[in-house]
């Protein structure tokens, strides 16, 4: 997952053509939409207040970071039928007439 978030945010800082490794794993290929795709995603960081866990807390948050740093554009899917587009086509193409 990890490998995914970084290439991610290296595909948006350098505006390049960059391998997502989407298929590493399960997760990751589950996830693909989520993650670079056509979804709005929110990232949740749990972390625990015991001094024992400092290393996994920081750990988390700085995951937590790289995560917010990718930025994904999300759209309406829209599935409309042929009759309601040619509709619509024919009515633009009569405006455009006059």
């Amino acid at each position: 997952l990890e490998m995914v978030i970084v290439a991610l945010n290296e595909k948006a800082k350098n505006d390049q053509k960059i391998h997502v490794p989407y298929r590493n794993s399960m997760m990751t290929s589950v996830l693909r939409d989520s993650l670079g795709g056509n979804c709005v995603t929110k990232m949740i960081a749990n972390i625990s207040p015991e001094i024992n866990q400092t290393d996994e807390s920081i750990s988390t948050c700085s995951f937590a970071q790289r995560v917010a740093l990718v930025k994904n554009s999300a759209h309406i899917n829209e599935e409309m039928e042929p009759e309601l587009i040619i509709r619509r086509l024919k009515s633009e193409l009569a405006r455009l007439r006059e």
